[in-house]
Protein backbone atom coordinates (compact mmCIF):
# COMPACT_ATOMS: atom_id res chain seq x y z
CA UNK A 1 0.00 0.00 0.00
CA UNK A 2 1.43 3.46 -1.07
CA UNK A 3 2.28 6.17 1.22
CA UNK A 4 -0.07 9.44 2.08
CA UNK A 5 3.56 11.02 0.98
CA UNK A 6 3.30 9.40 -2.56
CA UNK A 7 1.83 10.29 -5.07
CA UNK A 8 -0.29 8.70 -7.93
CA UNK A 9 2.82 8.53 -10.36
CA UNK A 10 5.26 6.93 -8.08
CA UNK A 11 2.65 4.73 -6.43
CA UNK A 12 2.29 3.51 -10.60
CA UNK A 13 5.74 2.77 -11.26
CA UNK A 14 6.09 0.84 -7.93
CA UNK A 15 3.32 -1.48 -8.78
CA UNK A 16 5.31 -1.82 -12.12
CA UNK A 17 8.46 -2.64 -11.06
CA UNK A 18 10.94 -5.07 -13.43
CA UNK A 19 12.14 -7.48 -11.97
CA UNK A 20 15.61 -9.62 -13.00
CA UNK A 21 13.33 -12.96 -13.42
CA UNK A 22 10.96 -10.15 -16.15
CA UNK A 23 14.09 -9.38 -17.68
CA UNK A 24 15.67 -12.82 -18.42
CA UNK A 25 12.55 -13.93 -19.63
CA UNK A 26 11.96 -11.44 -22.22
CA UNK A 27 15.36 -11.99 -23.00
CA UNK A 28 14.67 -15.83 -23.57
CA UNK A 29 11.38 -14.71 -25.47
CA UNK A 30 13.41 -12.32 -28.17
CA UNK A 31 15.78 -15.46 -29.05
CA UNK A 32 12.90 -17.79 -28.88
CA UNK A 33 14.05 -19.57 -25.59
CA UNK A 34 11.81 -22.48 -24.24
CA UNK A 35 13.91 -22.43 -20.89
CA UNK A 36 17.06 -21.65 -19.65
CA UNK A 37 19.95 -23.08 -21.67
CA UNK A 38 22.60 -25.00 -19.49
CA UNK A 39 25.90 -26.84 -20.65
CA UNK A 40 27.71 -29.92 -19.14
CA UNK A 41 30.92 -31.51 -19.92
CA UNK A 42 30.90 -35.11 -19.10
CA UNK A 43 33.97 -37.87 -19.57
CA UNK A 44 33.62 -41.81 -19.45
CA UNK A 45 35.08 -45.00 -19.74
CA UNK A 46 34.24 -47.41 -22.36
CA UNK A 47 33.17 -50.76 -21.14
CA UNK A 48 35.07 -52.68 -23.86
CA UNK A 49 37.42 -50.61 -25.78
CA UNK A 50 36.84 -53.35 -29.19
CA UNK A 51 33.06 -52.21 -29.35
CA UNK A 52 31.88 -50.72 -32.69
CA UNK A 53 32.18 -46.85 -31.39
CA UNK A 54 30.15 -45.55 -33.94
CA UNK A 55 27.35 -48.22 -32.29
CA UNK A 56 27.91 -46.10 -29.47
CA UNK A 57 27.48 -42.71 -31.02
CA UNK A 58 24.39 -44.32 -32.52
CA UNK A 59 23.33 -45.49 -29.55
CA UNK A 60 23.26 -42.22 -27.82
CA UNK A 61 21.42 -40.42 -30.75
CA UNK A 62 18.61 -42.09 -30.74
CA UNK A 63 18.60 -41.78 -26.44
CA UNK A 64 18.34 -38.37 -27.29
CA UNK A 65 16.25 -37.84 -29.99
CA UNK A 66 13.84 -39.64 -28.11
CA UNK A 67 14.18 -37.48 -24.82
CA UNK A 68 13.55 -34.55 -27.40
CA UNK A 69 10.11 -36.05 -28.56
CA UNK A 70 9.08 -36.95 -24.76
CA UNK A 71 9.95 -33.07 -23.03
CA UNK A 72 9.43 -30.96 -26.15
CA UNK A 73 12.17 -28.97 -23.93
CA UNK A 74 14.94 -26.54 -25.50
CA UNK A 75 16.87 -28.42 -28.47
CA UNK A 76 19.77 -30.59 -27.44
CA UNK A 77 23.14 -29.57 -28.78
CA UNK A 78 26.94 -30.86 -28.33
CA UNK A 79 29.55 -33.01 -28.86
CA UNK A 80 30.41 -36.72 -28.16
CA UNK A 81 33.70 -37.67 -29.02
CA UNK A 82 34.84 -41.01 -28.71
CA UNK A 83 38.08 -42.06 -28.64
CA UNK A 84 39.61 -45.45 -28.21
CA UNK A 85 39.02 -46.21 -25.02
CA UNK A 86 37.21 -42.86 -23.26
CA UNK A 87 34.54 -40.26 -24.32
CA UNK A 88 34.24 -36.74 -23.61
CA UNK A 89 30.59 -35.45 -24.21
CA UNK A 90 29.37 -31.26 -24.08
CA UNK A 91 25.84 -31.25 -23.91
CA UNK A 92 24.20 -28.01 -24.07
CA UNK A 93 20.40 -28.48 -22.90
CA UNK A 94 17.38 -27.54 -20.16
CA UNK A 95 17.95 -28.75 -17.07
CA UNK A 96 15.65 -30.92 -17.05
CA UNK A 97 17.16 -32.87 -20.16
CA UNK A 98 20.47 -32.59 -18.52
CA UNK A 99 19.10 -34.33 -15.31
CA UNK A 100 17.77 -37.38 -17.68
CA UNK A 101 21.22 -37.88 -19.48
CA UNK A 102 23.07 -38.13 -16.06
CA UNK A 103 20.21 -40.94 -14.68
CA UNK A 104 20.64 -42.88 -18.21
CA UNK A 105 24.68 -42.58 -17.31
CA UNK A 106 23.83 -43.73 -13.72
CA UNK A 107 21.57 -46.77 -14.69
CA UNK A 108 24.12 -47.70 -17.62
CA UNK A 109 27.25 -47.90 -14.85
CA UNK A 110 24.90 -50.48 -13.05
CA UNK A 111 24.42 -52.79 -16.11
CA UNK A 112 26.73 -54.90 -18.01
CA UNK A 113 25.33 -54.21 -21.48
CA UNK A 114 25.82 -50.57 -21.64
CA UNK A 115 29.03 -49.23 -23.55
CA UNK A 116 29.60 -46.83 -20.75
CA UNK A 117 31.34 -48.34 -17.52
CA UNK A 118 32.05 -45.39 -15.33
CA UNK A 119 31.49 -41.54 -16.05
CA UNK A 120 32.53 -38.16 -14.31
CA UNK A 121 30.58 -34.84 -14.34
CA UNK A 122 33.67 -32.11 -15.43
CA UNK A 123 32.07 -28.49 -15.48
CA UNK A 124 28.41 -27.43 -15.33
CA UNK A 125 27.63 -23.96 -16.86
CA UNK A 126 24.29 -22.63 -16.09
CA UNK A 127 22.10 -19.88 -17.80
CA UNK A 128 24.98 -19.94 -20.66
CA UNK A 129 24.20 -16.88 -23.38
CA UNK A 130 24.84 -19.21 -26.16
CA UNK A 131 25.24 -22.03 -27.54
CA UNK A 132 28.37 -23.44 -29.21
CA UNK A 133 27.31 -26.09 -31.24
CA UNK A 134 24.33 -25.80 -33.30
CA UNK A 135 22.82 -29.07 -33.33
CA UNK A 136 24.39 -32.75 -31.49
CA UNK A 137 26.98 -34.84 -33.23
CA UNK A 138 28.99 -37.53 -32.65
CA UNK A 139 32.68 -38.61 -34.12
CA UNK A 140 35.09 -41.81 -33.58
CA UNK A 141 38.39 -40.81 -33.50
CA UNK A 142 41.01 -42.85 -34.61
CA UNK A 143 43.95 -41.70 -32.08
CA UNK A 144 46.53 -44.33 -30.67
CA UNK A 145 47.89 -43.64 -27.23
CA UNK A 146 50.35 -46.11 -25.73
CA UNK A 147 50.83 -46.54 -21.55
CA UNK A 148 48.30 -43.79 -20.20
CA UNK A 149 48.51 -45.38 -17.11
CA UNK A 150 52.26 -43.82 -17.21
CA UNK A 151 50.92 -40.23 -17.34
CA UNK A 152 51.80 -37.82 -14.63
CA UNK A 153 50.88 -34.92 -15.10
CA UNK A 154 52.74 -31.54 -13.57
CA UNK A 155 49.60 -29.07 -13.18
CA UNK A 156 46.44 -29.80 -10.37
CA UNK A 157 43.51 -31.13 -11.44
CA UNK A 158 41.51 -28.18 -11.42
CA UNK A 159 43.90 -26.70 -13.60
CA UNK A 160 43.78 -29.82 -15.96
CA UNK A 161 39.95 -28.89 -16.07
CA UNK A 162 39.90 -25.82 -17.07
CA UNK A 163 42.24 -26.84 -19.51
CA UNK A 164 40.21 -28.99 -20.96
CA UNK A 165 37.05 -27.30 -20.76
CA UNK A 166 38.91 -24.52 -22.39
CA UNK A 167 39.71 -26.76 -25.46
CA UNK A 168 35.73 -27.72 -25.84
CA UNK A 169 35.07 -23.93 -25.95
CA UNK A 170 37.48 -22.98 -28.57
CA UNK A 171 36.26 -26.37 -30.02
CA UNK A 172 33.15 -25.49 -30.80
CA UNK A 173 33.90 -21.42 -31.46
CA UNK A 174 36.12 -23.17 -34.82
CA UNK A 175 33.07 -25.30 -35.67
CA UNK A 176 30.58 -22.47 -35.57
CA UNK A 177 33.35 -20.73 -37.92
CA UNK A 178 32.69 -23.23 -40.85
CA UNK A 179 30.03 -22.78 -43.51
CA UNK A 180 26.97 -25.22 -42.75
CA UNK A 181 27.99 -27.43 -46.02
CA UNK A 182 31.62 -28.34 -45.00
CA UNK A 183 30.37 -28.81 -41.35
CA UNK A 184 30.66 -32.91 -41.91
CA UNK A 185 33.94 -32.75 -43.52
CA UNK A 186 35.49 -30.57 -41.08
CA UNK A 187 33.97 -33.57 -38.06
CA UNK A 188 35.65 -35.89 -40.16
CA UNK A 189 38.94 -34.62 -39.75
CA UNK A 190 39.36 -32.78 -36.36
CA UNK A 191 42.10 -34.79 -35.39
CA UNK A 192 43.93 -33.45 -39.17
CA UNK A 193 42.87 -29.90 -38.54
CA UNK A 194 43.02 -28.75 -35.49
CA UNK A 195 44.53 -31.73 -33.08
CA UNK A 196 44.99 -29.00 -30.52
CA UNK A 197 41.90 -28.68 -30.01
CA UNK A 198 41.11 -32.04 -28.78
CA UNK A 199 41.76 -33.12 -25.07
CA UNK A 200 44.50 -35.56 -24.51
CA UNK A 201 43.25 -39.26 -23.75
CA UNK A 202 45.77 -39.39 -21.09
CA UNK A 203 44.15 -36.31 -19.23
CA UNK A 204 40.42 -37.82 -19.78
CA UNK A 205 41.99 -41.09 -18.33
CA UNK A 206 44.26 -39.65 -15.67
CA UNK A 207 40.95 -37.70 -14.60
CA UNK A 208 38.65 -40.36 -14.58
CA UNK A 209 40.80 -42.44 -11.94
CA UNK A 210 41.77 -39.70 -9.89
CA UNK A 211 39.89 -39.38 -6.90
CA UNK A 212 38.77 -35.58 -6.40
CA UNK A 213 36.04 -33.59 -5.04
CA UNK A 214 35.70 -31.10 -7.92
CA UNK A 215 34.11 -33.81 -10.12
CA UNK A 216 31.08 -35.50 -9.39
CA UNK A 217 30.07 -39.05 -10.12
CA UNK A 218 25.92 -39.05 -11.87
CA UNK A 219 24.98 -40.51 -8.41
CA UNK A 220 25.90 -37.61 -6.82
CA UNK A 221 24.45 -35.50 -8.89
CA UNK A 222 21.35 -37.13 -8.63
CA UNK A 223 21.48 -36.94 -5.20
CA UNK A 224 21.92 -33.22 -4.79
CA UNK A 225 18.35 -32.91 -7.63
CA UNK A 226 16.40 -35.63 -6.24
CA UNK A 227 17.05 -35.55 -2.38
CA UNK A 228 14.45 -33.84 -0.88
CA UNK A 229 15.12 -31.17 1.11
CA UNK A 230 13.95 -32.29 4.67
CA UNK A 231 15.82 -29.87 7.62
CA UNK A 232 15.26 -30.90 11.29
CA UNK A 233 15.43 -28.44 14.28
CA UNK A 234 16.88 -29.27 17.42
CA UNK A 235 13.59 -29.07 18.80
CA UNK A 236 12.06 -31.58 16.79
CA UNK A 237 14.09 -34.16 18.71
CA UNK A 238 13.58 -33.14 21.89
CA UNK A 239 10.75 -35.21 24.06
CA UNK A 240 8.56 -34.35 25.49
CA UNK A 241 7.63 -31.17 23.16
CA UNK A 242 8.85 -28.06 24.10
CA UNK A 243 5.13 -25.95 25.34
CA UNK A 244 5.09 -22.15 25.26
CA UNK A 245 5.32 -20.32 28.30
CA UNK A 246 4.70 -16.39 27.32
CA UNK A 247 1.85 -16.42 24.14
CA UNK A 248 3.03 -14.81 20.87
CA UNK A 249 1.00 -12.53 18.41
Amino acid sequence: MASEDEGPEESLVDNHRTSLLDIIEDNNRAVNKKSLLHRMVIISKLRNPDVDRSLVGSQYEAMLKNLQNVYQSEVISGLMLIYMKHVVHVVESSIDMLLEIVKDLNLGEESDDNFISESKILVISHNIADRLFNQWSFRALEIQVHRLEAYEPSETVDKLIVDLSTQLVKLGAYIRKQPKMSVKKVLDALHERVPDLLPNQAVVHYLLEEEDPQMILPSEYLDVYQTPFDVHSDTDLVWPLPTRLFPYN
